[in-house]
């Protein structure tokens, strides 16, 4: 049976513990850690770390994977300082998901344009890609010691910005070993960007380790982060691209906004029945 996950930034209209307990509730036993407010801002260490471990046991739950903080944080930072913080802080997600027994870090590779106040600078492309590779180069070893694995995600921006799509993040993992540097597959950001999702996830192929399972309006995409099945992507051209590269990883579900007026918590169970919709 597929891994299957939800992640907590579902969740985002309450606090880490009661996203969690929401999780549980909905059917989950595993979920993805949001590593940003309202859940983790910063992540826990000494007693605090042993004491969050033990509230994960009572519910039941595995904290499968962690999302590195997200705005203004990624690998390619196109200014020096700012990609040396990111850097230090991604370290401490990285040990803290070691400590937590979570598989995998997603963390995204390149800025969002339209916050970068320097994005129409033609130099920016050729920083941010020089940053994604020093930045890897630093961390892979943290994850290394931590023993937990990064992934990069492919993004639903279109510029001329690199390592947003499969075409050239998977080349970009190809240079570091497996166990330490993977590839996740968001659904929703590669229709969003033009491509098809089931295209992506052969690309990725044997380096794909990670899902956020989302939809998204077929005609307008907007990374709505919709339940599947709720918007118009090909869920059956999906499934079958995850079995044809003998994707092993979880199956985690990105969903966040409501598409008919459904509560968070609604949405959450609505999922559910459409994961076991897919291995009945």
């Amino acid at each position: 049976m597929p891994d299957f996950s939800y992640g907590t930034t579902g969740f985002e209209d309450r606090d880490l513990e009661a996203a969690l307990d929401a999780i549980v509730a909905a059917g989950f036993n595993n979920a993805e850690i949001l590593g940003q407010a309202p859940h983790l801002s910063e992540p826990p260490i000494g007693a605090k770390l042993t004491a969050f471990c033990k509230r994960l046991d009572a519910r039941g739950i595995c904290a499968r994977t962690v999302h590195a903080p997200l705005k203004t944080h990624m690998l390619g930072a196109p200014e020096e300082n700012w990609r040396r913080d990111n850097v230090a802080v991604f370290s401490g997600y990285l040990r803290f998901a070691g400590a937590v027994g979570a598989s995998d870090v997603i963390i995204h590779t390149t800025p969002n344009p339209n916050t970068l106040v320097i994005a129409e600078d033609p130099r920016v492309p050729g920083r941010i890609r020089d940053a994604v590779r020093r930045s890897l180069d630093e961390l892979i070893p943290v994850a290394g010691e931590a023993g937990t694995r990064i992934l990069v995600e492919n993004l639903p921006f279109r510029c001329s910005f690199p390592f947003m799509s499969m075409s050239e993040l998977r080349p970009l993992v190809e240079d570091y070993s497996a166990a330490q540097l993977g590839l996740v597959i968001d659904t929703g950001h590669a229709w969003t960007a033009g491509l098809d999702p089931a295209d992506e996830i052969r690309l990725a192929g044997p380096r794909l380790s990670g899902t956020h399972l989302q939809d998204v309006d077929g005609t307008a995409p907007n990374d709505q982060h919709w339940a599947p099945t709720q918007g118009d992507l090909d869920w059956g051209a999906i499934l079958t691209a995850l079995r044809d590269v003998q994707y092993t990883g979880p199956w985690t579900f990105e969903v966040c906004n409501p598409r008919h007026g459904e509560t968070q918590d609604e949405l959450a169970c609505l999922v559910r029945e459409v994961a076991n919709q897919w291995v009945s």
